[in-house]
């Protein structure tokens, strides 16, 4: 356990709009006991403590990623590389998987993750005549970094046994040619035909994933996590492995899918059980697919699709929904739902009122994951519901440019928006749905201030906010979402001792540079994790 230590000397950025900055910091153990002015922190130390002299760095509570996928982001790592920038072109993923034929076995499965067609030259999908020129010995997949969609070779598809007459699941897309042949594009469920062949990773594999997933983490100034995806039995078993043999420092809160909720009541484990490192998160759902694929469920179709009908997926009927929104809300859990579209998140939004009505709770902190493409109405409804809007401004930079295309600049007006939420009354709470983005937390607030797409192209600038107002969505609102605001989030006595410093004030660089700001060191309970 680390002992006492005094911070100061630099600019401490407390998040108590009481006590915006401080001073000094103090603190013993894994808490912090003292803030304010530096002889008075002192005072309330022991003899002995060591001082962290921040030399006019910036310190202030370790972010919050509040929605994210720890073991599918440390496993990609380890994948084929196939997001931008590295990426440009359908001929350098080919390239990037030839080279990783070369290097496995024929029959091994080569995996990849990250491509954006939209950022692609030829403006298409990959198809598996593309992946079969690469590796033809060898099965291949290769997601798109939204995570909804996946290109396979046609080893990959006979493997899977899709073929032209294999139906397309619940939920998900086969897309066809204009012969009706799989063209190797699989969406949203449809992906899982093809997972099922996959041989699955073990509960080794998924621990080395969150100790490659923990120390970028740290290195971007990360404390605690809320991990989006834990599905599996094997998931759960792996953070508790990684927590134990010290793979795994960030503190971790587990959403738990939906068809593990009768298992958790089974064995009378609700919300919240756990400890400070490790704990039982919301219920997790998905009603819809994703923007940039064009899977998301809206009430108006996108434009620039091959059909002009298209008004994207739902996961389940508006029945199945409901009926799973009120088994979690009945048992005393926080539900936290997938949805992007605004068909998709009105749907959520009926789940949500039918579950109240029938047991009203006046603390749910009820959540939309994403919660992009909005209208007035819906705003309305959310602040009415006291519903959370888990949001990710980066989406702008790395998607936007996507968005205006499949939107038009009318919709993405309210599409992401963060000022017209925050007008609203309703809880914000930034994430960035690693790794779809970027996890670096700076460069979501560079978004979110200066709402500019990665080509430079303005997005929604209305809906900008402030550096002040966007660190306190990774920070204290991200804290707020798991019910842990009594614990972290601000730097405040009685808190856990969890900081980021860093080398230069984000309030004072241009807007423009705020992503760039490096992290020169992270606390997690009072001990260094991270050092520059």
């Amino acid at each position: 356990m680390a002992g006492a230590q005094l911070i100061t000397n630099g600019t401490i950025l407390t998040m108590d709009p009481a006590q915006p900055e401080v001073e000094a910091v103090g603190v013993i153990g894994e808490r912090i006991v003292a803030v304010g002015q530096r002889r008075l922190v002192e005072a309330a130390l022991p003899r002995g403590y060591r001082t962290l002299d921040l030399a006019g760095r910036v310190c202030l509570p370790g972010f919050n990623e509040a929605h994210n996928h720890m073991i599918g982001f440390g496993t990609a790592l380890g994948h084929v590389p196939a997001g931008y920038p590295e990426v440009r072109a359908i001929a350098d993923i080919v390239r990037n998987v030839a080279e990783r034929a070369r290097q496995v076995p024929p029959g091994t499965w080569i995996l990849g993750r990250g491509y954006d067609d939209n950022k692609l030259a030829e403006r298409r999908h990959p198809t598996r005549h593309d992946l079969d020129a690469a590796a033809p010995e060898h099965p291949v997949m290769v997601v798109n970094g939204s995570g909804h969609m996946s290109v396979v070779n046609s080893l990959a598809l006979r493997l899977a046994g899709i073929t032209r007459d294999t139906p397309d699941p619940e939920g998900g897309h086969i897309v066809r040619d204009e012969h009706g042949e799989p063209t190797g594009l699989l969406q949203e469920t449809a992906q899982e035909l093809v997972r099922a062949v996959i041989p699955p990773p073990t509960v080794e594999d998924h621990v080395a994933a969150l100790r490659r997933c923990n120390d970028a983490y740290v290195a971007a100034g990360i404390t605690s996590s809320q991990d989006a995806g834990s599905s599996l039995p094997e998931h759960l078993e792996a953070y508790q492995r990684a927590v134990r043999e010290g793979a795994l420092k960030l503190r971790t809160s587990m959403m738990i899918r939906e068809h593990l909720l009768p298992h958790l009541l089974g064995l009378g484990i609700k919300q919240g059980f756990g400890d400070d490192r490790l704990r039982v998160g919301p219920v997790k759902l998905f009603i819809d697919g994703s923007l940039i694929g064009r899977t998301a469920a809206v009430s108006r179709p996108f434009l620039e699709d091959p059909r002009e009908d298209n008004l994207g997926l739902t996961m389940m009927a508006q029945e199945a929904l409901d009926d799973y929104v009120w088994q979690a809300h009945q048992a005393g859990f926080q539900v936290a739902v997938h949805a992007i579209g605004d068909r998709g998140i009105e749907m959520v939004l009926d789940a949500y009122e039918r579950a109240l009505a029938r047991l009203p709770r006046a603390d749910h902190r009820h959540r939309i994951e994403h919660c992009g493409i909005l209208r007035p109405d819906l705003i309305e409804r959310i602040a009415r519901l006291g519903v959370l809007v888990v949001t990710q401004p980066i989406f702008i930079t790395e998607y936007g440019d996507g968005f205006i295309r499949h939107l038009g600049l009318e919709r993405i007006q309210l599409t992401y928006p963060f000022r017209s939420l925050l007008e609203a009354g309703i809880r914000v709470v930034f994430s960035s749905d690693c790794p779809v983005s970027s996890y670096v937390p700076l460069k979501s607030v560079q978004a979110a201030v200066t709402e500019r797409t990665g080509s430079g192209r303005s997005y929604a600038l209305e809906e900008a906010i402030t550096v002040e107002e966007a660190l306190p969505l990774y920070t204290v609102a991200g804290a707020y979402a798991t019910f842990e605001e009594g614990r972290k989030g601000r730097i405040q006595p009685g808190m856990l001792a969890d900081f980021a410093v860093l080398e230069q004030d984000p309030r004072a660089v241009e807007p423009e540079a705020i992503g760039a700001v490096r992290v020169s060191q992270t606390i997690i309970g009072g001990e260094t994790v991270y050092e520059a």
